[in-house]
């Protein structure tokens, strides 16, 4: 199972993509409409009926979340909605953490923050965000993205997600590169800070 912020984030982004700027085309809106995926009747029910399972912080089957990364996989600008998916499932992500919680892990020490964006990373994106030498890591275990995209586009979404995590928590600026792949043979997916900073300690 997956928390169903993942496809709701997944889905807004692709909405977000799809939507036309200010351009002066107003007469091809319906054939925008029919065109674009984010535009369709099916993802508008779609993105309320993940809307309100995430209010109520459900889990909805990774089959289905499966299918809906391997479709956007398919997509010209795939890295740039799971880029867009990632942050905004970040977000969400702290949001549904406790009031109480945020507020401490954005006063108190940076070590409070890393326990709150632990328990995100975890909740969230089936994360294991861990410290190896002052150095934010995080590994998923879980193949559904190299699953839906074997050439590990979908890892996109993670690798954005846990860098928005981290700067939202811990103030961490920087990214998190992707050390190792499941697309790549190795036995689980990693990313790893680039290098270690005196703020994040």
């Amino acid at each position: 199972m997956v928390h169903s912020i993942v496809p709701l984030a997944v889905l807004e982004a692709v909405r977000n993509l799809d939507t036309p700027v200010e351009d002066g085309l107003a007469e091809f809106a319906e054939e925008l409409l029919v065109k674009r995926l984010g535009l369709s009747r099916t993802v508008q029910v779609q993105l309320a009926e993940y809307e309100g399972l995430a209010r109520r912080d459900r889990r909805v089957e990774a089959a289905h979340v499966e299918a809906l990364l391997r479709l956007v996989g398919r997509r010209p600008d795939a890295d740039l909605v799971f880029a867009d998916a990632g942050r905004r499932a970040a977000r969400r992500a702290v949001r549904r953490t406790a009031v109480l919680a945020r507020a401490a892990a954005r006063a108190a020490p940076r070590s409070l923050g890393y326990v709150v964006a632990r328990g995100a990373a975890r909740a969230v994106f089936g994360g294991e965000l861990k410290r190896e030498q002052q150095i934010p890591v995080v590994r998923v275990l879980d193949p559904m993205a190299v699953n839906a995209t074997p050439d590990g586009s979908a890892c996109g979404f993670y690798a954005a997600g846990f860098t928005e995590l981290l700067r939202l928590l811990v103030g961490f600026e920087g990214a998190m590169p992707h050390t190792a792949c499941r697309s790549r043979g190795d036995e689980r997916c990693e990313w790893r800070a680039a290098a270690s900073d005196p703020r994040h300690h």
